[in-house]
């Protein structure tokens, strides 16, 4: 049974006894019988592909819908904790699917040249293997998330996200699962499909580089295994910190943050989730412009990145999601102008957050950058970001 899910992008939740520190990402403690013993007290465990997730580069396009599925990132048993009847699994994901190969003889094309516009489809299934995608080894356990990448240009959107918004399925009956409750896994199944897609034809799990290599860790799939009442606190902030975002020739010096909020006195084991949208138009600008979006724990309100003290004390380094983005067009295509960006995601805080001996607080920071496609900005070119955004943000405290 799929219940509801908080609002607004991706929610995932953690608790501090339940996870440990892990390269990649927090993950479970793989102690299963630790993990027994905890589910019998309110307590939220979790789980996550971490960073670089993807485990594949190629999608090929199929001819019909969902004929060429794949698992694009999964959560082994090892990492996702058991699932006890009464549970609440919450899980949550992004992919970013690129399309490829629009020019001959040139060498960032990867597999079969394609003109056509494939349609790409995402969804989380709970099995009891690596490869499952459908059958009696799986179970779906989100809405399939889906679109069509528009491919020719000059309204090539190039890259699209799919991302799913939280989804909490309760456990009633854990022996009726596909997989024994101690030893279930998540997958992620994405597909692409056209009419005319011939053999060769792919989308990539990533995106292209000029080189021909595909470049990677641009999405997470996440679970949180919710037992009990977990105390919580809600803020929600739509005032936007920058009303607009310079087209610099390097992204990463004209990024600015959308939307921002404080948090204070985080302790260890919290964990903080922030879901987030914002609507951005490019009316002001002649060319489609690539919009890449990610939000991070920040010491400041202003603060573009993670750096200093919220990397040390948060897990992932202290970005909740990661990087990703689209080509926004004005003509017709999957994102055309205005276009709406959705992010989510979590980290957990690993010691307490302090200065001098003293309660410090942090800031969750939307932050988004703009770049100009097939041409160059000029100075003071913008996009400018539109009211009906938000920045929601959780906090989940430990024990």
């Amino acid at each position: 049974m799929v219940v509801a899910g908080f609002a607004l992008g991706t929610a995932l939740v953690v608790t501090a006894g339940a996870v440990t520190a892990a390269s990649g990402g927090e993950r479970s403690s793989p102690g299963r019988p630790a993990q027994a013993a905890k589910a019998q007290s309110p307590s939220v465990r979790f789980a996550s592909s971490g960073d670089h997730s993807e485990i594949r580069e190629r999608l090929p396009i199929a001819n019909r819908k969902w004929g060429k599925k794949r698992v694009a990132m999964t959560i082994p048993p090892s990492h996702l904790p058991t699932l006890h009847k009464g549970d609440l699994l919450k899980t949550t994901g992004e992919v970013q699917l690129s399309t490829t190969c629009i020019d001959f003889n040139n060498v960032r094309c990867i597999g079969r040249r394609y003109a056509f516009s494939p349609r790409e489809d995402a969804r989380i299934v709970l099995a009891s293997r690596r490869g499952a995608t459908s059958g009696d080894h799986v179970m779906a356990i989100a809405q399939t998330r889906s679109l069509r990448c528009h491919q020719p240009l000059p309204n090539r959107n190039h890259h699209c996200v799919l991302v799913f918004p939280p989804t909490t399925t309760k456990i009633r009956h854990p022996n009726r699962l596909p997989c024994r409750p101690d030893a279930c896994r998540l997958n992620l199944v994405v597909e692409a499909d056209h009419p005319r897609a011939r053999d060769g034809q792919v989308v990539l799990v990533g995106a292209d580089r000029p080189n021909g290599t595909v470049r990677q860790d641009k999405g997470r799939l996440s679970a949180a295994i919710v037992h009990g009442r977990v105390d919580s606190k809600r803020f929600r902030t739509a005032a936007r910190r920058s009303r607009s975002v310079p087209i610099a020739p390097s992204g990463k010096s004209g990024r600015r943050v959308i939307y921002s909020h404080r948090i204070n006195r985080l302790q260890e084991g919290d964990v903080i989730e922030a879901s987030a949208r914002h609507i951005i138009t490019i009316a002001s600008l002649r060319y489609a412009t690539f919009i890449g979006t990610h939000v991070v724990l920040a010491r400041g309100p202003h603060a573009v990145s993670s750096a200093g003290l919220p990397r040390r004390v948060a897990s992932g380094s202290g970005d909740l999601t990661e990087q990703n983005g689209f080509n926004c067009t004005h003509g017709p295509s999957a994102y055309r102008d205005p276009c709406l960006t959705r992010k989510a995601g979590a980290i957990r805080i690993k010691r307490n957050v302090q200065r001098h001996r003293h309660p410090a607080p942090l800031w969750i920071n939307v932050v988004t950058a703009g770049l100009p496609k097939g041409t160059t900005a000029n100075q003071g070119d913008r996009m400018r970001v539109l009211p009906r955004g938000e920045l929601v943000v959780r906090r989940y405290r430990a024990g």
